[in-house]
């Protein structure tokens, strides 16, 4: 068994310095989430804390405004991230931040500890590390994950209380910094739209959702400049990949694309479309190997972007080389078969990565939008190659509509009417 080697296919963007992105690594981080259960503020600040000339040397502030979307915990997301920047002449330690409704005042969130350390990165650092300080004048995310059982009780915009602590260096100027600030910012208002309902791109059984919403992974980290605007690029973006009947994948030691159980399966359109790009140029890599010396807007690969309505675009890419069946300005419709999965770009393992976003562009989209599939069967959860790569099964599998499949999980998508 080589699960290790199949979990070291690297994601669609993480190009390094080539992309100047932040992109960061494996897994999910569910016990970090933070709870969507309001409980009153314990930690109130004194009249007139804020404000009037007040010191704030953390800066905060939201990349996007947040919407809620359904994942497949049942649970609705507000999924964004929390963007600081230490103006300090020192460390700053984040001791928590907590995300209040902006209403009422009440937690709705709360982060501390190792579970706000696994979820806060160091802007432009590529390693894939986590951090539990920000030097001076260094800016830091935060990966926020605010979960609610009911739809309902989603606040209409939500604000951040943090605490921080300085450690500030003696010297010039060194007293009139504060060595310990709690503050409130961040302010962002939670958008009141619905996730785009889509079919799936994909037909069959034992699909993992890698890279997947909504903890801190290589899709997540995604945080790239691009007009002089920091994106999320693939915020919602998910690797779909193929485990064997048992949840496991079992490769060789050198793997050959044929070896993998996804390589040339159909790749479906997700709606009612119109293409608006294609590229199937590309050759597909050696499984195992990322090619350095592929450019920005070679690293999707072999790609097919389709309008899918509402100002939404649906991105497919590494797909596989002469498998495109589609060409610019063609209509498809949904699940339509439009090319086959592939490894093509950067990427050495065969899969699709597929996001949806609010223009034709893969990166260059200025919000990454998330999405639900309109029905699948959820099989259980793939467990990584520390646990020995294998999957958690149901004994009886769940039907499920209108819900994104959160990461590692296992679905199946029933093949679309009519295909």
């Amino acid at each position: 068994m080589n699960s290790a080697f199949y979990r070291r296919k690297i994601s669609l963007w993480v190009l390094g310095a080539l992309l100047g992105a932040l992109c960061l690594g494996w897994g999910t981080l569910s016990a970090t989430e933070s709870s969507g259960k309001s409980t009153t503020n314990p930690e109130p600040l004194a009249a007139g804390e804020d404000g009037g000339g007040k010191q704030t040397p953390l800066l905060m502030r939201v990349l996007d405004a947040p919407e809620p979307v359904k994942g497949s915990d049942g649970k609705y997301h507000l999924v964004y991230e929390l963007v600081l920047t230490n103006s300090s002449s020192g460390t700053a330690t984040v001791e928590w931040v907590k995300t209040i409704d902006e209403k009422s005042g009440e937690v709705v969130g709360n982060l501390s500890g190792a579970d706000l350390s696994a979820r806060m990165v160091r802007l432009g650092d590529v390693s894939g590390a986590t951090i539990d300080k920000i030097e001076s004048g260094q800016v830091a995310l935060i990966f926020m994950d605010v979960t609610f059982d009911d739809l309902r009780d989603v606040p209409r915009a939500v604000e951040h209380r943090l605490k921080a602590s300085f450690d500030i260096p003696s010297g010039f100027a060194s007293n009139l910094f504060p060595a310990q600030t709690t503050d409130t910012g961040g302010g962002t208002e939670v958008l009141r739209k619905k996730p785009v309902v889509i079919s799936p791109p994909l037909k069959g059984k034992n699909w993992v959702a890698g890279n997947g919403c909504c903890g801190l992974s290589v899709h997540r980290g995604s945080i790239i400049a691009v007009d002089q605007k920091l994106l999320a690029a693939e915020r919602y973006a998910i690797d779909w990949s193929q485990t064997e009947d048992d949840g496991s994948i079992d490769l060789p030691d050198k793997p050959k694309l044929t070896d993998f159980p996804a390589y040339g399966d159909p790749v479906l359109a997700v709606a009612n479309a119109k293409v608006v790009d294609v590229v199937k140029r590309l050759p597909d890599e050696k499984p195992g190997v990322s090619n350095p010396d592929l450019t920005f807007k070679e690293a999707g690969g072999n790609h097919v972007i389709l309008s899918i309505g509402g100002g939404r675009y649906a991105f497919y890419a590494h797909l596989k080389p002469g498998s495109i069946e589609v060409e610019e300005g063609d209509h498809v419709r949904s699940g339509q078969r439009i090319a086959r999965l592939g490894n093509s770009g950067y990427s050495s393992g065969p899969h699709l990565h597929f996001h949806v976003m609010d223009a034709p562009v893969p990166l260059g989209a200025e919000h990454n939008l998330p999405y639900v599939f309109d029905s699948f069967v959820y099989q259980g959860r793939f467990v990584d190659e520390a646990s020995g790569g294998h999957s958690i099964l149901l004994d009886t599998p769940e039907p499920r509509e209108d819900e994104l499949p959160l990461a590692n999980s296992l679905v199946t998508f029933p093949a679309p009417r009519g295909h």
